[in-house]
Parts: structure tokens; sequence; C-alpha cells
């Protein structure tokens, strides 16, 4: 055992002299001589640098450099640092130290701390720093830098070799005084080894917690990733990396693959990049971002997925296949983004069903109170458009799905193509199946002046009508049943949303062959006045409540929030029918004055019976007058006061063909007596 002894023994002698020539070699190698050379070296590049204490020695767990109090700042403002470091340690080799030549291989920054701030007019402080170090570039390229002997011999030079990074207890902070907004990431670490350019991938963990002005709760971040640089730092390779974020029940994962690069310093950046990107469950980041949005269903925003391939450079990005999950509804297609003085989108999708219904908030419930208390209710305030942030950017879009359910109309095959060219929308095409029927529109939105302008034409061809109403005007009571074609042409202008409404013309066009019209029936208000008129009884019969329009046609004419029935013709059984009105969508009314036609001398096969032949072929008046919400079989009624003139003119044409001229004598026998009567001297 005395070997052993020996061998220990002779080992700590060695190691005894290894440490003493290590600390003979640090007692005699002034670092400090560096700070100046450091400092002039930052500043060529543009950074004002800044090392408030000594450089120091490490020599537990691994030699290292330690610079405390670091900060660094743009080169004309060195007073407002973007960095700071309580203490930055940077790790030599030992070889080379042992020949007093120092090659920095690992770099650990200590609760470093990271100043970023976007001025009132959107300029950011780092844009400082930026142009100082371009400056310096620029002005390194005129006049080409000149070799520096230092003064002590041999000569000590300081070579990086990074191969390991590390950052504990980091900080970045964000403020934006643009839209008064601010971040923070805090609890910053990062482990990084293998970054010497042009060697072989190396392990990146990164962690923190990011909170801010536009969340409610912190967001936990965590990296993972194989990272290589290439050589002269041209270009940056992920193989792969992922990123997981996480508050609370939400949370998030992305996955990329793929390179950052660029042929030269002065080229621009080429990326190309596999991207998939998936958040589940989704609807807890609404609590996170504090969007407070209702929908009707609680089995939604479940999922959402993102999966695309990449490319192109930071002027233009191609997203080629693109491929989009919400819930069970998938979306394929492409997308590109396109980076020039004005911004453009160009995207393109195709989906599957989608409920639009269930993610729209649930109805409002209709709250009870006196009649009197609504009238006085104050009317809506007019909501500014927002015109200018509606220009400065130009898009092509084009979408479609297979099936779209919304405002409980199912819709088949709608796609949409819109473009917009710096505040000018063009609604190019808007088509879809709907319920049986054709839809096809097209229009234009122009938000490039002080007020909006817009247009829009299109039609509705042989269309279920009753599922029409039920998405534009629902009523309990009056309801509309039938295939229809409508065809519209509308414009408006203004600033807001009540100059919209109040500027607001259209033309409709509304023809059928069979419409079914409840709970109206014509047919008893034509013999209603028939009996008036005739002074005979009504007939007694099961009058249903709903009325059948033969070839329907109608021209409505639209104005603010008033809609005018110019002209109506239409045949039920044996009657013509001809008419105007007016509907009041805001006060949810309707007044139609109607004329109806006997044409034969019964309405219908078990209707009511005209005897008299100048009654037939002659427009007797019907008044429709009611509320959507109180219309019935009542709402139709003989019009009196016209009727009346009717009747007058049905006994003068009476007397006239019984007593002949002695009527007209009799009449300009009164007319001369009345003129005598009030004649005054």
């Amino acid at each position: 055992m005395a070997w052993i002894k020996r061998t220990l023994v002779a080992l700590l002698v060695v190691f005894l002299l290894l440490a003493g020539a290590v600390a003979w070699l640090l007692s005699g190698l002034d670092v400090n001589k560096y700070k100046p050379q450091l400092e002039q070296l930052a500043a060529k590049q543009g950074i004002a640098l800044k090392l408030d204490g000594d450089i120091g020695w490490q020599l537990w767990p691994n030699v290292a450099l330690e610079l405390q109090g670091v900060q660094l700042a743009p080169l004309p403002q060195p007073d407002q640092p973007l960095v700071r470091a309580d203490t930055i340690s940077i790790g030599v080799a030992l070889m080379p130290l042992l020949k007093k030549r120092i090659e920095a291989q690992e770099i650990v920054l200590m609760a470093p701390q990271i100043d970023l701030s976007v001025d009132e007019q959107g300029r950011g402080n780092w844009e400082l720093l930026s142009e100082a170090m371009e400056a310096q570039k620029k002005q390194a390229e005129k006049q080409p830098p000149k070799l520096e002997i230092p003064e002590e011999k041999p000569r000590q030079d300081l070579h990086l070799a990074l191969e390991k990074l590390r950052i504990e207890d980091g900080r970045l902070n964000y403020r934006d005084a643009s839209n008064k907004t601010e971040y923070a990431v805090e609890q910053l670490r990062v482990a990084a080894d293998n970054l010497v350019p042009g060697g072989e991938p190396g392990l990146v963990e990164v962690s923190a917690q990011v909170s801010g002005s536009a969340l409610k709760q912190p967001v936990q971040i965590s990296l993972d990733s194989t990272l290589a640089l290439d050589e002269g730092l041209n270009g940056l390779r992920l193989q792969p990396m992922e990123l997981s974020l996480s508050s609370g029940e939400a949370a998030a994962t992305v996955y990329l693959r793929g390179h950052v690069r660029r042929s030269a310093a002065d080229q621009p950046w080429q990326i190309q990049m596999n991207v998939n990107a998936n958040a589940e469950p989704l609807r807890p980041w609404l609590d996170v971002t504090g969007t407070e949005l209702v929908t009707q269903s609680g089995a939604v925003l479940k999922k959402l997925s993102l999966e695309t391939s990449v490319e192109g450079s930071e002027r233009k990005l191609d997203l080629t296949p693109l491929q989009l999950q919400l819930d069970d509804t998938v979306f394929a297609g492409s997308a590109q983004l396109r980076n020039a003085e004005m911004p453009g989108l160009d995207l393109t999708l195709r989906g599957g069903t989608l409920v639009l219904d269930d993610y729209l908030p649930p109805p409002a419930p209709e709250a009870e109170q006196p009649q009197q208390e609504a009238a006085e209710a104050p009317a809506a305030e007019p909501v500014p458009l927002p015109l200018t942030a509606m220009r400065g950017f130009n898009a092509n879009l084009d979408l479609s799905l297979e099936r779209l359910q919304a405002v409980e109309l199912q819709v088949d095959r709608p796609q949409l193509q819109l473009t917009v060219d710096n505040g000018l929308y063009r609604l190019q095409k808007l088509t879809a199946d709907l319920y049986g029927g054709e839809l096809s529109s097209n229009g234009q939105f122009n938000a490039r002046g002080q007020s909006a302008e817009a247009e829009l034409s299109g039609g509705l061809a042989h269309v279920e009508i009753s599922k029409v109403q039920q998405a534009l005007f629902p009523s309990d009571r009056v309801q509309l049943a039938g295939k229809a074609s409508v065809n519209w042409a509308v414009q408006t202008s203004g600033s807001d949303t009540l100059q919209l409404q109040e500027k607001l013309r259209g033309a409709v066009q509304l023809s059928s062959d069979q419409l079914s019209l409840a709970p109206f029936n014509l047919e008893k208000g034509m013999c209603q006045l028939v009996s008036y008129a005739e002074k005979t009884p009504l007939p007694e019969r099961d009058w249903p409540a709903r009325t059948r329009l033969q070839d329907l046609r109608a021209n409505i004419a639209i104005k603010g929030d008033k809609v005018t029935v110019q002209e109506v013709l239409a045949g039920i059984e044996n009657i013509a029918m001809t008419g105007d009105g007016a509907i009041d969508l805001d006060k949810q009314e309707f007044d139609f004055a109607l004329g109806m036609a006997l044409v034969g001398e019964r309405t219908s096969a078990d209707g009511c019976t005209v005897k008299n032949d100048r009654w037939r072929n002659r427009p007797l008046p019907l008044r429709c007058k009611d509320s959507f919400a109180d219309a019935g079989a009542t709402s139709c009624k003989p019009d009196s006061r016209r009727l009346d003139d009717l009747v007058r003119d049905e006994l003068k044409y009476k007397a006239e063909k019984k007593y002949g001229d002695k009527v007209q004598e009799k009449v300009e026998d009164l007319k001369d007596k009345f003129k005598g009567l009030f004649k005054r001297d």
C-alpha cells in the first residue's frame, strides 16, 4: 500500500506545482490593460462600452475573465444604455493562457438588462445603435484601420472563439410611446453550446416569463433547439426548434425547421422554413389576452393550428402550401406577404363546413320595458369609420367554403373575392348557393377620402324567400313562402355609421311565380270591399290565413331606414292586384295601399260574386297597415276613405243614368242660387 501513498503524494505535488504556475502567470498578467482596448474596439463598431469595475479573474469552476458593471449604448448617446449587466464572465482556454494568450470560449452574463423603447414618432432606440454601427463601418471602409502594436512585449492577444453562452436572471423591457404599450421579459435564462461560426450544431435552451399591457396574466416561454451558425455569421440553421408557451390552462407550441441565410454581408437574407404551430386549448388564450368573446356554443375555440412552408426574403415571403384548422374546419391554400413601400397580402383559402353561428355572440335578451320608456330611449350614437386604418396596404383575398351556416342560413359553396388597393375595397365576386337559389353580388367601398363611398349590386335567383326573410327581417307574425328572385343596387356615403344609414339609397326588384303571404287573406279583403259597396252580406266560409300571389312583380326603393314599395303587381285567383306602400325598418311597421280588381264574376270558385258589372275590372281600395309584431288577419281592411269616393261616384253615375240631363240642370240651378247667396254689395 506504500506505493499508493507515494503516488498520491506525487500527484498532489504536481497539482500544487501546476496551481502555483497558473497563479504566477495570472499574477503577472494584468488584464485591466485590455479595458481601453475593449472600449476602443467597441467604439470602432459604433458601440459605447462602459466598464464601471475592474477586470478580474475567476478561478473556479473555470478560469474566466470577470467584468463588473457593463453598459452598452449607441456611440452618439453613451448615457442612454440599451444593455446593462452586473457581471460578465468570459471563460478562457487554459493552454493558450499558459502561453499568455487569451482565447475566450464561454460568456456568462449575470442579471443582464436590455431596455428597448419606441418614441411617439415610431422610432426605436435600437435604430440609433444600428445607425451608429453602420456609420462606423462606412468610415472604416474609407480609412483602413492601422495595425496597433502594444508597447509591452510579448504581445497579448484577445481571441474570441465562443463555444458556450450562458445568461442567468436576464430582463428585457420594451416600451412603445406611440400606442402606450409595454412588455417585460423576466427570469430570462439562456444556455447555448457551440456558437462557433462554421462549427457543428449546438444545443440552445431558453426559458423566460413575459408580461405586458396586452396580457392579463404572465406567459411562460420555453425554447429548445439545435442551432448552427454559418461561416461569417451569414446563416442560421434550426435543426429543429420547438417553442412552447403556456399560461394557466392556455398552451401553444411552435415547431420550426430550416435556415435563414445570405450569400454575402451586403446581400438580403433568404428564408426557408417549415412551420407547424398549434394552440390547444385555444379558448383560455382569450382570458390571457383579455379578449371578451362570448360565443353561442361552448364547444368551439378549442383548437387552432397552422402548417406551412415559408420561403423568400425580408421583402417577400411565400407561404405555400398553407393549411389552417379552426376546431373541425380545415382550410388549405397559399399566402404571400409583401414588405414593400406599400405592405401587401395575397391569401387563397379553401375550406370545408363552417358553422359561423357557433362563434357569434348569443342573442341579447329582450328587456321588458314600458312602451313610454322605450320611446324615450336615446338614439344610437354614430360610430366614426376607421378610414385611416383602412388605407396604407394592398390585399388580394380569395376565400371559399363547402358550406357556411350563418344567422340560421345554410349557404353552400360560398366564394368571396376581394381586392384592396390603398383604401379602395373592390368586391370582385360574392357567389353562393342559397337554399336552392343562386347568390351573385359585386361592389366597392372607397375609403380614400374624408368620407367613404360604397355601392353594391347583385341578385338572388330562385331562392326560398322565407329563409331570406328570417335572416333579414324576422317576424313571428308575417310569413313569406315560395321561390322568388331579387335584384338590387344600393349606394351610400358618409364618415360614420349614422351617415351611412341616412344616405343609403337603393332600388330592389322582386319577382315570383308563386309566393305565399301570411297571415293576410287578400281575397277576403276583396269580398269585404264588394260587400261594402253593394250592401250585400259577406259569404260565410273558412277564410285561410294566407294569400297566394301569382306572377308577383314589385319595385322597391330604399331611402335611409325607410323602404318604399313603389309598385306592386300580382294576381290572386281571379283578382288583379296593384298598389304601393312603405316599410319602416326602424319602427318595424308597414303601410300598403292596394287596388283589388276583379276579373270575371267570382273572386274564386268558392269566393264571392260581384253582380254589378261596374265593380268588375275596377280597382277597389284595400289598406294593409300594422306593425310586424301585431300583424294578423285584421291588418288588411277596406280603405273607407277611398272606397267612399268610389261609392259617391257610383251613386252619381246611377243618378245621371236615371234622370239624364235633369240632374245637370238641377246642379246648374243650385250653383246660380249659391252664387247669389254669397254676393256682396
